[in-house]
């Protein structure tokens, strides 16, 4: 990678961080809030749930509007959003804000696919991997510290908690105005239509080229959506455990893949094909969601969770080189986006059928339903195309 892109990519991590960062705070009191508002059960799903409809339909968008007018003026369009929507959380106090709040921060917080479009723009198919990984340390580590952040700074009152995530969105929004160039080599794409119809989905998620990397990020995320969800639940049961422990719990996850994310994947992709990787890491995850529910011996579920955190880790930078190669140069922002909406959807219905299968069938039940779905995925990863290390992906 070359010195002059090392600054732009720094900085790309950092809006990816400073977004996610500010997306974590409110997470571990929203529930809280919502109540607080007189809010039923039905309605905090609901509203959980209404941030990432909006990722759904809106990162395809962005990632295709960047392919129109650049990748820097869309950010910073998607960023004022956020900051809006943080800002109608601070001054909500009523259900109709707080709806109001999650939808548009949803609505601005879908750019993503954008950061990874810059990506693919100043990194070179040789390192592809390794930048985007260093977009999922960057995910990861703002997922880790933004609720312990939330959960200090709840004691000043829940609507401060939405001016700090403001605070964050806009501080992100000035560092990418001043400081994130345009990239130099995204082409003559703007001379093309704009277009993000129903042929856009169909012919993408259609694609040979294209569906089986689709099909594992939604596979791969419902399986780990599974093990989210009822995490709290399991060790509730088998552990006896409280908040301060799961804290520590995810800290430790989200620690791991930030690790594999950001060092172990540039090393890794230097001796080992996207597609070896993608099976590796889908065999960690199973082999760690099989493992977590056996006993209630605390080093097994950390075995579990460690083999599970390094596989994601993994998997998912791997996945995206994959789809950012395979996917036409003038629309690369758009199917990433694409992606991000595929993986979305797994975060949607995961929660929904893994807290259904514990309470019905036991706690054993998600992680087993989990863990066959990534051998499902094993097996689709054998048919994604081979490529050398840190080569382009074959056609």
């Amino acid at each position: 990678m070359s010195s002059a892109n090392k600054a732009p990519l720094l900085l790309i991590f950092m809006t990816v961080f400073i977004d996610l960062m500010g997306f974590g705070l409110v997470i571990p009191i929203l529930p809280t809030y919502a109540q607080q508002l007189h809010a039923s059960d039905l309605v905090i799903g609901l509203l959980i749930a209404s941030y990432s409809v909006m990722q759904f339909i809106f990162t395809p968008f962005w990632g295709r509007l960047s392919d129109r007018i650049g990748r820097r003026p869309v950010l910073l369009i998607s960023l004022v959003a956020s900051f809006i929507g943080y800002m109608i959380w601070g001054f909500s106090g009523s259900l109709v804000g707080l709806f109001a709040s999650r939808i548009v921060a949803g609505f601005g917080n879908a750019n993503i696919a954008v950061a990874q479009a810059y990506i693919t723009d100043i990194t070179t198919k040789e390192n592809r991997a390794r930048g985007m990984g260093m977009v999922g340390a960057a995910f990861g580590l703002g997922f880790v510290l933004g609720p312990a952040l939330g959960s200090a700074l709840v004691q000043y009152g829940l609507q401060t908690v939405g001016f700090f995530a403001a605070g964050f969105s806009l501080l992100d929004l000035v560092l990418t105005f001043f400081l994130l160039p345009e990239p130099k080599e995204r082409g003559n794409f703007g001379k093309e239509r704009f277009g993000l119809g129903l042929d856009f989905y169909l012919k993408n998620i259609t694609s040979e080229k294209l569906r089986v990397s689709f099909l594992i990020f939604f596979v791969s995320t419902f399986a780990f959506a599974n093990m989210e969800a009822t995490l709290v639940l399991l060790t509730a049961k088998l552990y006896n455990w409280g908040p301060k422990e799961n804290t520590f719990l995810f800290v430790y996850i989200g620690i791991l893949i930030v690790i594999v994310q950001g060092g172990m994947i540039r090393q890794l992709t230097k001796k080992y094909s996207e597609r070896k990787l993608i099976t590796v890491g889908s065999i960690l995850i199973a082999a760690g969601l099989f493992v977590t529910p056996l006993t209630n011996n605390w080093l097994v579920l950390g075995l579990g969770m460690t083999l599970l955190s390094v596989g994601s880790g993994i998997n998912n930078p791997c996945n995206q080189s994959i789809i950012s190669k395979l996917a036409p140069e003038e629309t690369v922002g758009g199917v990433l986006g694409l992606g991000q909406s595929v993986s979305t959807l797994g975060r949607i219905f995961g929660p929904i059928v893994g807290c259904a299968l514990f309470g019905q069938f036991g706690y054993m039940s998600p992680y087993i339903a989990g863990g066959v779905c990534m051998l499902i995925v094993v097996a689709l990863s054998l048919k994604l195309p081979e490529t050398e290390p840190g080569s382009t992906a074959a056609h």
